[in-house]
């Protein structure tokens, strides 16, 4: 299953492999991408970097997008989601449908507390949901996601919960006015818990990939925290560790 920022990325990855667009020559610019493929710029842009970050690639502000490389610097099965910055996971969520399952109002005990980063006695408002590509004919979930916001936040997240389509972040800072500026981010292997199992479309106990997020605003205080189950054979991570100059 793939997001249409993954799909433009593979089918630009493929031309270039193809030798469609050799290695020194410019790629179109955004406006053509989207264009052909009919899709926004922001995918495009999504697109880019997650080409520029297999190192087929490289960038540069006036003068346009170069390859460089017939081929990622690292293969991996299927293309890789890099997710590399904030604005990638906002991207992520856009490209995704989200399928709520249950809201309610929550207070973290010593284990929840010890799961989020948080101290026990904090007030969260839990919204849990399915994450599925739009299209996609089997109707099979990326993930089941557990996103907990601020209990300052609650109410008016609540009231916006039906309207909001990106991810609940983006809307965080509309009611705060304040941008986050750091996403810590955490992966481990888990099995897929049996509560959700039969949602997910996974059998309980099965492998998968535990991804928490914890958004911190510039004063390094947390005001949101997900819990994301990837079933393994539905989802795989990727970075890309550079030598310091």
């Amino acid at each position: 299953m793939e997001t249409r920022y993954a799909y433009v990325a593979r089918a630009l990855a493929e031309a270039i492999a193809a030798g469609r667009h050799p290695v020194g020559s410019m790629l179109p610019n955004e406006l053509e991408l989207a264009e052909q493929f009919a899709v926004s710029r922001a995918t495009v842009r999504a697109a880019m970097r997650e080409l520029q970050a297999s190192g087929l690639i490289s960038r540069k502000k006036n003068v346009g997008t170069r390859v460089e490389a017939l081929r990622p610097s690292r293969s991996a099965g299927g293309f890789a989601q890099t997710l590399n910055s904030i604005e990638a996971v906002q991207q992520f969520g856009v490209e995704t449908e989200r399928h709520v399952q249950r809201v309610a109002d929550v207070v973290t005990d010593d284990a929840l507390a010890k799961a989020l980063g948080c101290r026990a006695g904090r007030r969260w408002l839990r919204i849990s949901s399915l994450r599925l590509v739009p299209d996609d004919a089997s109707r099979t979930p990326i993930c089941w996601t557990d996103v907990y916001i601020d209990d300052a936040f609650a109410a008016e997240v609540r009231a916006r919960i039906d309207t909001h389509r990106a991810i609940f972040g983006t809307l965080v800072e509309q009611i705060s006015g304040r941008r986050f500026s750091e996403i810590r981010q955490d992966i481990s292997a888990v099995g897929v818990p049996e509560p959700i199992a039969e949602p997910l479309k996974a059998a309980p106990g099965a492998h998968a990939l535990s991804i928490r997020r914890q958004y911190l605003f510039n004063s390094n205080e947390m005001a949101e925290v997900s819990i994301s189950v990837h079933p393994a054979d539905r989802y795989h991570y990727t970075t890309r560790l550079l030598r310091q100059q």
